[in-house]
């Protein structure tokens, strides 16, 4: 504990951001950058497009007299005030819970002196929360929480470029981000700033290949494979095996989970994501959200069992089915597609990117995108906005 005390782990987060430097970024580092780029530009397109709740939370930005700035909302213009902009591009690009998604978590941060990040670090701490209570009735907050910071560390900037005093010490401290929001007694603060400049955590980044909570993508890929296998044989009975964490956000039989009538409830039952891939495949993309009240898909979900099981870590678990005829077959799923351990083809990439972007911009300007993110070191940021306002 005393060696933590004596590491100054937002001195040094804020001393990296102010001096950090594209030359630090290894052709890997740009390769994955690029990647990144490409898949959120197609998920925010698509969302910006046509989702359920874009058109209310844009109504709700422009009641606040966003509309008078000079940034970029993607297929909403240019003339947004930037934390509004902000708040809703990253809202759009989370909107279809089809982003990446990183399980240790991240941090972000802009170039400014190093004094001036430590501030608005510390201004931004009093706005770090969250709630998964939008489980409850698979409210629209999921969608919203990366806009709001986004939005946040906009306002957090602003506020110590003007001169106004942050909390210090606002990860480490005794009431800061490390204390209040991990469960943990003890941190492991050298490890968070080693290798600050040569080690990029974010490349671990997993790209996500369905459009629900990664709990649930093992289920998806071995449901829709088994289920193509399985076509015109009776199921009596799939049990799901998942880490109690995982268990509690999308395996407890409760209604909301088991036969799911809206989107978000939808994205995050095990139930509804195995039965649905089951039937009709795992490539679907966004069809599921068109399907909350097929019959089959409810019919399936009553055969299937959820329990805890801590032997399976992270987004891992099992899948057990019994066939009428008394067959039984054990798949163990310890890394869904699209983590490290089990990658995310770049040829696959493409082909989401390409789905989502091509029925919303055409072929050509959808490749047009694409190319220019490709070759973002040939093109300013303008150029980009150009072809997605």
């Amino acid at each position: 504990m005393a060696a933590n005390q004596e590491i100054q782990v937002t001195k040094l987060f804020a001393e990296f951001v102010s001096k950090a430097d594209v030359s630090l970024l290894t052709p890997t580092v740009v390769a994955h950058v690029k990647e990144y780029l490409l898949d959120y530009l197609g998920v925010t397109v698509a969302a910006a497009h046509s989702w359920e709740s874009t058109e209310q939370i844009l109504k709700a930005v422009m009641a606040l007299g966003a509309r008078t700035g000079a940034s970029t909302v993607v297929l909403k213009g240019n003339n947004f005030l930037p934390q509004y902009a902000g708040l809703m591009n990253a809202a759009l690009g989370h909107t279809m819970d089809f982003d990446d998604t990183y399980t240790p978590g991240s941090l972000h941060a802009g170039r400014l002196p190093a004094s001036t990040v430590e501030d608005a670090f510390g201004l931004a701490l009093s706005k770090a929360a969250g709630s998964m209570q939008y489980l409850e009735n698979g409210s629209w907050n999921k969608r919203l929480h990366p806009g709001f910071a986004v939005h946040d560390a906009f306002v957090a900037v602003s506020l110590a470029e003007a001169g106004v005093l942050g909390a210090a010490r606002p990860f480490e401290g005794s009431y800061g981000l490390l204390h209040a929001y991990t469960p943990r007694t003890e941190h492991d603060l050298p490890s968070l700033v080693a290798d600050l400049g040569s080690r990029w955590d974010f490349i671990e980044t997993a790209l996500k290949p369905y459009p629900a909570c990664r709990m649930t993508h093992g289920l998806i890929e071995v449901g829709g494979r088994l289920g193509q296998e399985a076509k015109g044989r009776e199921v009596e009975k799939l049990t799901v095996s998942l880490s109690s964490p995982n268990h509690i956000v999308v395996g407890s039989r409760i209604p909301n989970k088991l036969h799911p009538a809206n989107i978000v409830d939808a994205q995050f039952s095990a139930y509804f994501q195995l039965a649905h891939a089951w039937l009709y495949g795992s490539d679907t993309g966004i069809e599921f959200s068109k399907r909350l009240g097929d019959e089959a898909i409810h019919k399936l979900s009553d055969k299937i069992e959820c329990v805890k099981d801590d032997s399976v870590k992270g987004f891992g678990s099992k899948l057990r089915v019994q066939y009428s005829d008394g067959e039984t077959k054990d798949v163990d799923i310890p890394f869904p597609l699209g983590e490290p351990e089990h990658p995310f083809s770049r040829d696959r990439v493409e082909a989401k990117y390409f789905s989502l972007v091509t029925p919303v911009l055409g072929e050509a300007k959808a490749k047009d995108l694409k190319n220019l993110v490709e070759n973002l070191e040939s093109h300013s940021v303008s150029e980009l906005l150009q072809l997605i306002s």
